[in-house]
């Protein structure tokens, strides 16, 4: 396994766990509503992984998010570079799905107006797609308005290849989108960013302070992780620590 990506079978899907660099941020910012005591060894500023999913189905090349773009190098916008280091080229995905809105999710989804992922399919939930598109001056919306086109917008729990479902999980933002992915008999729950940090576990009202409804958030999280319980589940979440499982 290296630091950039690590490629491994799960049932008979291959995953692909992508490093698109680093996030800067403040302790206050990540660990919201979180005890000193369980977060005092982490310094008042620091790098949080960004960890991002390819799934390839044997028929299709699935990401899930596309992390900040080239534009955050040299310490994050890496994604691109680094699949393409093991052959895989923005015209072999054919599907990306957004689990929300935030910049560092969707900031390689587009470039000067054009489409990252050529051919691409760009499933979201309806309610962020909204979201973004009443503040059409946002960074974001400017980052997802040049999909348009391309863009499937689901309202409900849905199956987009055997195996592969779209769960809404909201609270960090209105329409976070999680992933279920289940093969001959495992079980992989995809959090994004229902959770930050492994420590936090112990705490589960910790959020990023960019979480648009704490309260709502939490619910999600006692469910999520409920689920992963029930299904004895492998996690994947975008800012753990590299390969983020």
């Amino acid at each position: 396994m290296s630091s950039k990506l690590h490629s491994f079978q799960f049932g008979t899907f291959r995953m692909m766990a992508i490093s698109d660099g680093a996030f800067p941020l403040s302790k206050d910012f990540f660990f919201a509503n979180t005890p000193e005591d369980i977060i005092h060894h982490i310094p008042s500023n620091f790098n949080a992984p960004l960890n991002f999913l390819l799934i390839d189905t044997g028929d299709k090349n699935i990401l899930v998010d596309a992390g900040f773009g080239e534009s955050h190098l040299p310490i994050a916008g890496k994604l691109i570079s680094h699949l393409e280091t093991h052959g895989i080229y923005p015209e072999d995905i054919h599907t990306v799905i957004i689990t929300h809105g935030h910049m560092y999710h969707i900031g390689g989804l587009s470039n000067n107006g054009k489409s990252t992922f050529p051919n691409a399919e760009y499933i979201m939930r309806k309610e962020e797609w909204d979201l973004w598109k009443s503040n059409p001056k946002s960074n974001e919306y400017k980052k997802l308005i040049p999909l348009k086109d391309y863009m499937t917008l689901i309202t409900s729990d849905t199956e987009i290849v055997p195996g592969i479902r779209l769960v809404h999980t909201p609270g960090h933002t209105v329409g976070h989108l999680s992933l279920s992915v289940s093969s001959e008999g495992k079980y992989l729950l995809v959090a994004s960013d229902i959770l930050n940090d492994p420590t936090t576990l112990q705490h589960l009202p910790s959020h990023i302070r960019a979480e648009m409804s704490p309260k709502q958030g939490l619910e999600t999280r006692r469910s999520f992780l409920q689920d992963a319980i029930d299904k004895s589940a492998l996690l994947f979440v975008c800012h753990y620590p590299f390969p983020g499982f």
